[in-house]
């Protein structure tokens, strides 16, 4: 599909969406909050949202700003009524709506968050010589389902609607699943550099350290946007995406996160990876939605 000069144009704009309103947003509010002692992570911030009564009007404001500025899903939803207007929105939600999807796929966004996690877990404790983890978990056990919803809602909404609803099907209009997910994952990555590169700046890190997690994260995104776009272009359910997307963090938290273990985060980051290269194998790289017949069953049909 050709793109008219507008067209072309709709991609940059979301991106200066996406990056303006969330910056704009993260910004002040780390600059508020972090000299008060307040790290404003998603942890964090659903610990303050059960304390608001006790915060200052300006704390309750920018920890609002924080979860629910939801840039880059509003950018999607005005990327697309520029770029198609109110069919492709109607798609858009259409996608959101869609629940019913067959049952390996709901198989599969249950369960791959659950064995990044442990096996990220598990080989940090390897590397560290089998040391058992010592957990100390940064959001109580007993609040484990409102925080699910709340990294559904906070996460997932807030972003999914911009980077698969709009940003995955806009850029596989001119290039491959694979073309598209570096592209997406690489600006999905930097997208997050308030949170990766100055809140660790405020709070005392080096500028190697910080630049280096960001790079990092980037890569690490990279791969994992190759998986969702071989899940979206399979399911087309952008309800399901917004549903892994939450419960991917929940789980990241739990384990991961709260396992304390810098190698387990970095494995976690890492992993996807593997998955994609076999999914890149494995799958057409133009749509990731058709199977590549193996050597040995095409040497059998010849």
């Amino acid at each position: 599909m050709s793109k008219s000069a507008g067209g072309r144009l709709v991609w940059p704009l979301y991106l200066v969406l996406a990056y303006g309103i969330t910056w704009a947003v993260q910004i002040p509010a780390y600059l508020y909050l972090v000299p008060r002692g307040i790290v404003p992570t998603n942890e964090g911030n659903f610990r303050l949202l059960l304390r608001l009564g006790e915060q200052s009007p300006l704390t309750v404001l920018a920890v609002f700003g924080l979860c629910f500025s939801f840039g880059p899903s509003i950018a999607g939803i005005i990327a697309m009524a520029v770029w198609r207007g109110g069919p492709g929105l109607r798609e858009m939600f259409a996608s959101l709506a869609r629940v019913r999807i067959p049952g390996r796929w709901i198989a599969f966004a249950l369960l791959f968050p659950i064995a990044l996690s442990l096996v990220a877990v598990l080989a940090g404790s390897m590397v560290g010589g089998f040391a058992a983890p010592s957990y100390g978990f940064l959001v109580p056990l007993s609040l484990a389902v409102p925080f699910l919803l709340f990294l559904v809602i906070c996460t997932g909404l807030a972003e999914e609607l911009g980077w698969r609803g709009f940003g995955l099907p806009y850029l596989q209009t001119s290039r491959t699943a694979e073309g598209a997910s570096w592209v997406l994952g690489i600006a999905w990555g930097l997208w997050h550099v308030p949170s990766v590169v100055l809140l660790p700046l405020m709070l005392g890190a080096p500028i190697p350290q910080a630049i280096s997690s960001l790079v990092g994260l980037t890569i690490g995104i990279v791969g994992y946007t190759i998986v969702l776009t071989w899940f979206y272009n399979n399911t087309r359910s952008l309800f399901w995406i917004v549903i892994l997307h939450g419960y991917a963090n929940a789980w990241q938290s739990y384990m991961v996160l709260s396992s304390g273990s810098f190698v387990a985060q970095v494995i976690y980051g890492v992993l996807p990876w593997l998955f994609a290269v076999w999914l890149l194998k494995r799958f057409d790289k133009e749509t990731l939605t058709k199977r590549i017949p193996s050597r040995s069953a095409a040497h059998a049909e010849s």
